[in-house]
């Protein structure tokens, strides 16, 4: 997988790949808005940070994005993300990976700590293991009212 900065041109594509997302999660979430959504990815595009995984085919696999913002408490800024999805057909592939890696490069790049969370689907403990590889610390828990 090749890994480079999402354009303006690849919103329709991660907008669909998010649509998969959304589709395949295990906790129930809220119906997406799609005036929202198009202008969160357009905002990540044109004012955070977003990678997308490209295939032999140039056609998108994956994708991370994100915007730096600060707790509620503070003026310390830290570059979240806002997405993080592989294809299942993509997930043997070194996509995650390398997603996350740029995101953590850009993030050391601009001097900003990078949070990356996952919410809504399964797995968690392999997710868990696979981020503290990355070298990333565990920080809590999200609970949701079923």
């Amino acid at each position: 997988m090749n890994i480079r900065r999402a354009t303006p041109l690849d919103i329709s594509a991660i907008l669909a790949l998010l649509g998969e997302m959304h589709q395949n999660t295990e906790v129930p979430t809220s119906p997406i808005n799609s005036e929202r959504l198009v202008n969160k990815v357009s905002e990540a595009i044109h004012r955070g940070i977003v990678f997308v995984a490209m295939d032999d085919e140039n056609l998108i696999r994956g994708s991370i994005g994100g915007i730096a913002g600060s707790d509620w408490w503070s003026d310390q800024r830290h570059l979240g993300d806002l997405w993080f999805y592989v294809t299942p057909a993509s997930r043997k592939s070194d996509a995650a990976y390398k997603l996350i890696k740029s995101f953590i490069t850009a993030g050391k790049e601009a001097k900003i700590p990078v949070r990356l969370g996952h919410i809504f689907s399964g797995d968690l403990e392999r997710k868990d293991k696979f981020f503290a590889r990355l070298g990333m610390t565990k920080a809590g828990s999200v609970f949701v009212e079923a």
